[in-house]
């Protein structure tokens, strides 16, 4: 330290001198007021800055996703050294709107996005900031935005269930899931990709009686920009207790060449089926219709044919025919 300032500041410090103390805080007022006016001189004074300001899109089209955009704006300011220093850390602060449904939004010609020109911002920011100025500049010049389609499509909703009945019981008909469906929206490249949703795992053990659950779906993304219309569905599962029976029924014979015809041993099989006890009385022969089908070039040689189920009641269940083969004659 310099001997002269260090002398200084010891006799500050330790002095008893009444006349010396005095005349030390006088000078240091004298300087304080000097370094004041210096700095209100200097604030008059007109300079050049630059202010960033981070900027937020709003009213965005509701069939449209914003994906990529400027994120900002540099404001190039000519202006007193007080007025910069309001607009950079007083009114300067915080993002700017810009509400698109009041822009002249343009779509480029060559290239499959939109812009906006900045200068469509000067009003605004001449009303952001609340001093004086002789002008400002905008970089850059154009705001680029990238958008993507939103859409909308309905996809059918799967169960992962694993059910198990008691013994004498089975599920009466499918699974019933309320919604079937459900509606999701999003950007199409990610909508696209849905066929289907499914729900979460679950089973179901020992069941005798119809029950319903909530089921959780299990949501593809986890994306905000992908809306789902339900996040949870109903399964309604039909438990019905069934029992076996057997009907004896003719066969019928086709032939590919209509010049041949031909006849079955035995002419009738045993058809053994599971049906719900509340659906018994309701099954008749006439509900069912086998047949037997001779194709003259794959079945030339054979002695037996396979016998097919052409017609059954849906709520019928068959367990098994026999024979599942029966023997022929040619007739022409």
């Amino acid at each position: 330290m310099n001997p002269w300032l260090n002398n200084l500041i010891n006799r500050a410090k330790y002095s008893r001198d009444k006349d010396f103390r005095n005349h030390l805080y006088i000078f240091l007022i004298c300087c304080g007021i000097s370094l004041f006016i210096w700095f209100l001189i200097k604030m008059s004074d007109d300079y050049v800055g630059e202010i960033r300001i981070p900027l937020k899109y709003t009213s965005i089209p509701a069939d449209k996703l914003l994906t990529e955009a400027d994120d900002e704006i540099n404001i190039r300011l000519h202006a007193t050294a007080g007025d910069l220093f309001s607009a950079k850390f007083l009114s300067g602060r915080g993002t700017v709107d810009i509400n698109l449904s009041r822009m002249d939004l343009k779509k480029d010609r060559y290239f499959d996005n939109y812009y906006i020109l900045s200068s469509q911002l000067r009003n605004q920011l001449s009303q952001r900031f609340d001093f004086a100025f002789t002008g400002f500049s905008i970089s850059p010049d154009t705001l680029f935005l990238d958008f993507e389609e939103i859409i909308s499509k309905s996809i059918p909703v799967i169960h992962d269930l694993e059910i198990i009945c008691e013994p004498q019981y089975q599920i009466y008909d499918s699974v019933k899931i309320i919604p079937s469906s459900i509606m999701v929206s999003g950007p199409a490249s990610v909508i696209d990709t849905l066929s289907s949703i499914s729900t979460v795992g679950k089973s179901l053990q020992n069941l005798n009686k119809t029950i319903e659950i909530r089921l959780p779906l299990v949501l593809p993304f986890n994306d905000s920009k992908v809306k789902f219309s339900k996040t949870e569905v109903n399964a309604i599962i039909n438990i019905e207790a069934f029992t076996e029976s057997s009907i004896s029924l003719g066969v019928n014979s086709l032939s590919d060449d209509s010049g041949i015809s031909i006849q079955t041993f035995p002419e009738e099989v045993q058809l053994t089926y599971r049906v719900a006890i509340k659906d018994y009385q309701r099954v008749i022969p006439e509900m069912f219709t086998l047949s037997v089908t001779y194709d003259p070039e794959k079945d030339k040689g054979k002695n037996f044919l396979k016998v097919h189920i052409e017609q059954k009641p849906d709520f019928v269940r068959v367990s098994r025919i026999h024979p599942e083969k029966v023997e022929f004659i040619i007739r022409k």
